[in-house]
């Protein structure tokens, strides 16, 4: 069965509303206990129903029924001059109808309108709720990326203002000109860090590593690293380095740089 063709129906509405049978409603009942998804709409419907009723107190259900009753009002009127207009033989010709039937008419005509009317603003409610739902949401997730830049940004500051940090910046190459990063390596700790500032999606199965560049020797593995991620902590390199470079390999990293696609470089200043 699908879940959501049956909530979409209007069944569950309708059972709010009061139009199904008796053994219709217990049909619904029993789905709600099958299915959680159905139970919780039914709440959202029922809390949506409590919400109107509060906010509306009763205005615009009187503004319904004075249009309803006038017209009704009008129809009898009109019915009464088409009467009286009419030859004597036609007069007498006319069936009385009962007053119950009449009574009945109205209260159906009256309940109708009501179900129109109950149905269409519990829908435009539904749709209010879930539209201030998405608008929350949408400004949770720009207040959590606000939240995050000023992480990033005071993470940086406190790496740039560190005198134990050795800061070095890293300039695209020919392979990507506009890449660039920030490495700090600590005097005292050797640990290495990483501020990504722009680099390009890695293709799939790919990951950038870091490489610690000493005279003499091989590029060292200073460690792979998230490019969406704030200042990251690498290794720990000891020794004489003179640059740090950014290689893209495949994800996991490998122990041997792949020279040729070295995306940045810098060097380390000379005191």
């Amino acid at each position: 069965m699908n879940i959501q063709e049956y909530i979409a129906s209007g069944i569950l509405e309708s059972y709010w509303a009061g139009e199904l049978s008796d053994e219709e409603m217990q049909k619904v009942d029993a789905m709600a206990v099958r299915y959680p998804e159905i139970a919780a709409e039914l709440d959202e419907l029922r809390n949506i129903l409590i919400n109107l009723a509060n906010s509306q107190a009763g205005a615009e259900d009187l503004a319904v029924l004075d249009f309803v009753t006038s017209t009704i009002r009008d129809e009898e009127k009109e019915a009464f001059l088409r009467v009286i207009e009419e030859p004597e033989t036609q007069i007498k010709k006319i069936t009385v109808i009962p007053r119950w039937i009449t009574a009945a008419a109205v209260l159906l005509f009256l309940s109708i309108a009501f179900n129109v009317y109950f149905f269409l603003r519990m829908q435009s409610a539904k749709d209010d709720v879930r539209r201030i739902a998405a608008e929350n949401s949408k400004m949770a997730y720009k207040i959590e990326s606000t939240q995050q830049e000023l992480d990033y940004a005071e993470l940086r500051v406190a790496h740039f203002l560190n005198d134990d940090n050795i800061h070095v910046r890293l300039d695209g190459s020919e392979l990507s000109p506009k890449s660039f990063a920030n490495v700090f390596w600590n005097k005292n700790t050797n640990a290495v860090f990483i501020s990504v500032d722009n680099l390009p999606e890695p293709p799939k199965g790919h990951q950038y590593q870091l490489w610690a560049i000493k005279p003499g020797q091989a590029p060292i593995d200073a460690g792979i690293f998230d490019h969406n991620q704030l200042v990251q902590e690498l290794k720990v390199i000891k020794g004489e380095v003179q640059a740090f470079a950014i290689t893209l390999e495949e994800e996991g990293g490998t122990p041997v740089a792949t020279v040729d696609q070295t995306y940045a470089r810098g060097f380390l200043k000379k005191s």
